[in-house]
């Protein structure tokens, strides 16, 4: 009885509220959500169309795709006809995100400038184009974006001239094919852009930006091979990603504001290389992200000062244990001020067992206070690296381990779907003994009070 009345109090308040506190309120969902309140009573029928975050997200679908070519070309269909509806019942005067993350290709470019347009017009803040591929076997030619410079080409996306595109904060083109010229008319003419990311572009074969960029506080680049060069001088610059399979010349210039590092290639000697190559623009760096394959026991070079990072993240992919990431302590050990460190493993198939290493250490006080394993899988190469830490490490606190499997992220390419499916795989029992085994190994080696915690 209580709940009913309690129930009914609160449908009674908000039933009070005016149409434009509502529609206020419903503006701030995310779109899907906010069509379901269409159902709550006919009042409710048109708030949604006031929704101000259109995110159409449907990669979750693509993971559920048979190989046969009709099933993604229904679930096209199905997308497009989904924008379309909302785009076209749309009754706000601006927008603050708008979202598209689906496998579509250059025979949807008409829908597709369609729905640019209607978010330019709209003045939207953030703008993001993931057309990321499904990888069922098709092989259809990528959506190219509009030559900005082409009066004609502009005009289908930006009907009011530059004006159009000024509120623009954020734009994200992933799986897009964009020349460096389009890209450049935005950061020319998009006075707030603060965050600029473009991957997986054949079309883009350097980016070079010669004027400061005053706003630009976050860029993000990933190449399948095709960018040959990166220049830009942006000094609010804070957070900088570049993901290619080969060595590039990189220039950061003026960027006395970075604090955050992401670098992705197919090499570990690569990574190092670009961090000596940006040396003299690592004083402030906090964190550290590499993601790398590991083919052998390397030897790096001698890693550049890193005084004031707090944070290393080391992204491997497809390790198949006979490997040693003992290569990686030297970089530990130029950093005074690290705090915490994160192992991602994406293992291979072919899992093989072997002695565990040992390496002097250069430093037997690191700082490190927590030390998180994903993917641990209790084999030599997650084991020997935690034992590093253990042994070196007086002031660790902490260390988390998950059994569970990372899915494949070549280079953050697949991150965003992996994470709507989780981002783990179930471990079968015979790995899961293995790597309860190597838990239990670590436990043994550590010091009173440092705390273990295990997922699964």
């Amino acid at each position: 009885m209580e709940k009913k009345i309690l129930s009914k109090c609160t449908q009674d308040s908000i039933d009070r509220l005016t149409d434009e506190l509502l529609i206020s309120i419903v503006s701030r969902l995310p779109v899907i959500e906010a069509e379901r309140t269409n159902l709550l009573s006919g009042r409710w029928r048109y708030f949604w169309t006031f929704s101000s975050i259109l995110e159409f997200d449907a990669s979750r679908v693509l993971f559920k795709l048979d190989q046969e070519t009709t099933s993604l070309k229904d679930e096209r269909r199905k997308f497009v006809s989904w924008v379309n509806k909302v785009v076209s019942l749309h009754s706000g005067e601006a927008i603050e995100e708008f979202r598209i993350s689906f496998d579509l290709d250059k025979s949807d470019a008409d829908d597709i400038c369609k729905w640019l347009k209607f978010a330019f017009e709209k003045k939207v803040k953030r703008l993001e184009l993931n057309l990321i591929r499904s990888y069922t076997g098709l092989s259809d030619a990528q959506y190219t974006f509009p030559n900005m410079y082409d009066s004609v080409e502009c005009s289908r996306i930006l009907p009011l001239g530059v004006s159009s595109c000024e509120s623009l904060v954020k734009l994200s083109l992933i799986e897009v094919e964009v020349t460096e010229e389009s890209v450049n008319f935005f950061i020319s003419n998009c006075p707030l852009l603060e965050e600029l990311c473009i991957m997986y572009s054949s079309y883009l074969k350097k980016l070079t930006f010669n004027s400061p960029l005053i706003r630009l506080r976050r860029l993000e680049i990933a190449t399948t091979g095709a960018c040959k060069s990166v220049e830009i001088c942006a000094p609010n610059l804070r957070s900088f990603a570049f993901y290619g399979f080969y060595r590039i010349p990189i220039a950061l210039k003026n960027v006395s504001s970075l604090i955050s590092l992401s670098f992705g290639a197919m090499s570990p000697v690569i990574l190092i290389a670009y961090m000596n190559q940006l040396s003299g623009c690592l004083s402030l760096l906090e964190s550290l992200t590499l993601h790398t394959s590991i083919f052998q026991d390397y030897v790096l070079a001698k890693c550049p000062d890193l005084p004031k990072l707090k944070k290393l993240v080391l992204d491997i992919m497809r390790p198949s244990g006979y490997e040693s990431l003992l290569c990686f302590t030297p970089l530990m050990s130029v950093a005074p001020s690290l705090r915490e460190l994160v192992l991602k493993l994406q293992w291979s198939e072919n899992f093989m067992r072997r002695t565990i290493h040992t390496v002097k250490a250069q430093n037997r006080h690191l700082g490190v206070e927590v030390l998180e394993i994903e993917g641990f899988a209790g084999g030599d190469i997650d084991v020997e690296l935690a034992e590093y830490v253990i042994e070196n490490a007086p002031s660790l606190k902490k260390i988390v381990i998950d059994f569970r499997r990372i899915k494949p992220n070549v280079f953050r390419k697949y991150e965003n779907v992996m994470a709507k499916q989780g981002g783990a795989d179930i471990v079968d029992s015979d790995r899961m003994a293995i790597a309860r085994e190597g838990a239990a190994l670590l436990k043994a080696k550590l010091a009173a009070g440092v705390e273990l915690i295990i997922r699964s």
